[in-house]
């Protein structure tokens, strides 16, 4: 239900670079707020709305590749073009992913159902109450979905006559 250790580095690589060319494109928050060592969420997920709000910056990351990653991370950055964002319903945790269901329905009508890992831990271990709202962006990574690493969790709660 997580990434694997050497999976999640290669993540974090990838993405603490993408952040960091957002930021120095942009000029977000200090430079020195986005180091790995002290990195704050508040700062990240600031950077983070602005990237996903620009499809440019990532189309920019992907043609200077400026941190000099190679074809394969550079393939990783460019399928986060399918990311989908908005609000999901955790409805279960299984063995290999948790289920998410989006607020969006599909062509058909029906909603839509993520399989989603975790990045450092499963998503079981930081939203164990069920059912659980969180606002996030999904993005694909090595053959599985995952988060970009920030969400926002919102509270749920059902009424007593609500039945299964």
């Amino acid at each position: 239900m997580q990434l694997t250790s050497d999976q999640t580095k290669r993540f974090y690589h990838i993405w603490f670079s993408l952040l960091r060319f957002t930021n120095q494109k942009r000029k977000i928050v200090k430079e020195a707020l986005l180091l790995k060592e002290s990195l704050n969420p508040n700062d990240a997920a600031l950077v983070r709305d602005v990237l996903w709000s620009d499809d440019r910056l990532l189309e920019e990351f992907v043609r200077e590749n400026p941190v000099g990653l190679c074809d394969a991370d550079i393939a990783v950055v460019r399928s986060w073009r399918r990311r989908v964002s908005g609000r999901f319903l955790i409805v279960k945790h299984l063995k290999k992913n948790s289920i998410l269901v989006s607020g969006e329905s599909s062509d058909a009508g029906a909603p839509k159902v993520y399989g989603v890992v975790g990045l450092n831990c499963p998503l079981k271990e930081l939203l164990f109450d069920l059912p659980c709202m969180i606002n996030a962006t999904l993005i694909p990574f090595e053959g599985k979905i995952t988060y970009d690493s920030l969400f926002t969790c919102f509270p749920v709660q059902f009424g007593r006559n609500i039945t299964g």
